[in-house]
């Protein structure tokens, strides 16, 4: 696809959202690999559907574009939570380096080691800064606004701030990734006694729902043939025929296919805001949920077609 049929406002927030995942491919790039993966997706989930290989492969197509949307978000997340995980880890070995005797440049730039990963070119392109006649303080905000993490941003912040006040810089980067770790204890704490809301969100979305859709497709089956069968009896019989064929005819007014493919789509967008919730449960933001969303579809299909085709025996040996 050429760059002009791309809407500039698209191509802007998705070259954004890449360089804050860490890619190296632009929009165009993207785009053409999303719609090349979703189409395929499409087509095969279309010719395993049958009579409904539109309806299926078009929601296919719109599930799977989505999802490759949602990869940066989940790649842009992952960044995030590796920067915040190795910052206490960082601030004090910048805090030793100083110690040691190296000036605040080149105090950073030997603190930029290789398993920092994003952080380390941060911290070693604002040390060159500070070798080029920068001063300490745009390094600090430098490295904040180098990752979109607001715990990064604010210890750089509350850095400058301290030092603005005559706080000497060693101990204030000793001090505050000490704070850190006791805030990430907390939040682990605070995650595990959430544990058991999102267990059951994940229960109620992936396993209750589906069997309890597939429960209904039989359920009205059931009571549609009953009232089939109500319909014929009335129809040989001399007396009441109005009151029967009418309770008879309500019965088949919902198909088990209309519900087949209803129940599809209730799980699919079920598993879609359980993914959600737990994120916010997880990590406060619904972002971080679209990682289960996957998951949660394909395990809650499972049990679906699991349950339905084991209803379906059921019911069949209670017909017979």
């Amino acid at each position: 696809m050429t760059k002009s049929m791309l809407p500039l406002s698209y191509k802007r927030k998705i070259n954004a959202l890449l360089e804050e995942a860490g890619m190296k491919i632009r929009a165009e790039s993207f785009f053409n690999r999303a719609l090349i993966i979703s189409l395929a997706s499409s087509v095969m989930a279309g010719l395993f559907s049958g009579d409904y290989g539109l309806v299926v492969g078009f929601g296919v197509f719109v599930s799977v574009f989505a999802l490759m949307h949602g990869i940066i978000y989940i790649a842009i997340e992952k960044r995030v939570n590796f920067v915040e995980e190795i910052l206490p880890d960082t601030l004090e070995l910048m805090s030793a380096n100083m110690r040691a005797g190296f000036i605040p440049s080149r105090a950073l730039i030997l603190s930029a080691r290789e398993e920092f990963g994003p952080l380390a070119d941060a911290i070693k392109s604002a040390g060159k800064d500070i070798m080029t006649g920068g001063t300490l303080e745009d390094a600090f905000k430098k490295i904040g606004s180098f990752v979109k993490s607001d715990i990064l941003r604010s210890t750089m912040k509350l850095i400058n701030e301290g030092t603005k006040s005559g706080g000497q810089l060693v101990s204030l980067l000793e001090e505050t990734a000490i704070d850190i770790r006791r805030k990430q204890a907390i939040k682990k704490e605070v995650k595990a006694n959430i544990l058991m809301y999102g267990i059951f969100i994940v229960f109620a979305g992936c396993v209750a729902a589906p069997i309890l859709y597939a429960l209904t497709i039989h359920l009205v089956g059931m009571i549609s043939q009953f009232g089939s069968a109500a319909q014929v009896t009335t129809q040989m019989s001399s007396s009441g025929m109005g009151m029967f064929s009418g309770a008879g005819g309500g019965g088949s007014t919902v198909s088990q296919d209309f519900l087949y493919i209803f129940s599809i789509i209730a799980v699919i967008i079920t598993t879609f805001f359980s993914g959600l919730i737990v994120g916010i449960i997880d990590s406060g933001k619904e972002k971080s949920g679209i990682k289960y969303i996957p998951l949660f579809m394909a395990l809650a299909l499972i049990v679906f077609f699991i349950a339905n085709g084991v209803l379906a025996e059921f019911f069949s040996s209670m017909m017979v």
